[in-house]
């Protein structure tokens, strides 16, 4: 089972390295989606080199929703990350997989349609057009994950740690909102900001907007750390762990973590104490202000749908 985690600088896309990870994804600010730092060309090829010296594969995210200007792009940013090294894509946008069809601008891609990922179908489907993995949705618990892995012709993606985004609109909600109680728009593309329903005080869902639209977040963010050992031992490919919101030193420490616990299981030393430790580490190097839990893993299908 290998670990897929995001960069957000040169610094701490080394650090990760040297950390175990087994792939990086990168990337920019007018294809790459939801990542917790963008990157100049000339850094992604920093990156890329230094992954590639430690045996490790670079991703380069363009995952974004691609309207008629950016897809006019895509092709000449196809060129460079070519040109950079890079081993593949994050790709959910069917515009841009139809451009990867010419060998001039082709590369492997990990398909990534956020929630639309929920059938081996469906990634058997994408396989045909040149996906060569597929990052599963958040919503995909492991009762049907288990069925996924037993169909799905190329390897299996599910997410471990981090965020989970449950709505992006186009539109500058937080901009309308502001302008809506005759407000002056702050810091609308701060990070930190939350929404909480009237009646649920504990609520806090996460919200920003930058050129994407506008990005809303699960009330609590995800940490898989004490049942790594079912995911590997269930044969999932990969595990992928999203810093979007973390210190860049915090998500080095919840990455060693992982890679601490996938060396127990591999070894067959997992044992209560030791996910104690992770598990704390994690919390501890996690941000304060965001909660953890499992998400939608231990659900029934039943209450997903």
């Amino acid at each position: 089972m290998k670990l897929i985690a995001t960069a957000e600088s040169v610094d701490q896309a080394q650090a990760l390295i040297d950390s175990g990870v087994d792939e990086l994804i990168i990337g920019e600010e007018v294809f790459g989606l939801r990542l917790p730092g963008y990157l100049s060309m000339a850094e992604m090829e920093q990156v890329i080199d230094a992954a590639h010296q430690a045996g490790k594969r670079v991703l380069i995210a363009m995952n974004a929703i691609l309207h008629n200007d950016k897809i006019k792009q895509a092709r000449p940013f196809l060129k460079s990350v070519k040109a950079l090294g890079a081993d593949g894509l994050t790709v959910g946008d069917t515009g841009l997989v139809q451009i990867l069809k010419d060998p001039t601008y082709h590369l492997p891609y990990l398909y990534d349609a956020s929630v639309l990922v929920t059938s081996a179908g469906q990634v058997n489907f994408w396989a045909q057009f040149g996906a060569e993995k597929a990052l599963v949705a958040r919503e995909v618990p492991f009762v049907e994950l288990e069925d996924m892995l037993k169909m799905a012709t190329i390897p299996l993606v599910y997410q471990v740690y981090g965020p989970s985004c449950i709505h992006q609109s186009k539109r500058p909600l937080l901009e309308n909102y502001f302008n809506y109680v005759n407000k002056e728009p702050q810091a609308i593309t701060d990070r930190q900001l939350f929404l909480s329903e009237p009646n649920r005080e504990d609520s806090h869902y996460s919200i920003y907007t930058d050129s994407h639209g506008t990005h809303i977040f699960a009330n609590k963010d995800l940490n898989l750390i004490r049942h790594l050992e079912t995911l590997a031992h269930s044969g999932l490919d990969y595990c992928y762990l999203d810093g979007l919101f973390s210190s860049p030193e915090g998500f080095v420490q919840v990455v060693k973590a992982f890679v601490k616990a996938r060396q127990a299981v591999q070894a067959g030393q997992v044992t209560a104490d030791l996910l104690d430790h992770l598990d704390q580490t994690i919390q501890s190097a996690h941000p304060h202000n965001r909660e953890l839990d499992t998400g939608f893993f231990l659900y029934e299908a039943s209450t997903v749908q």
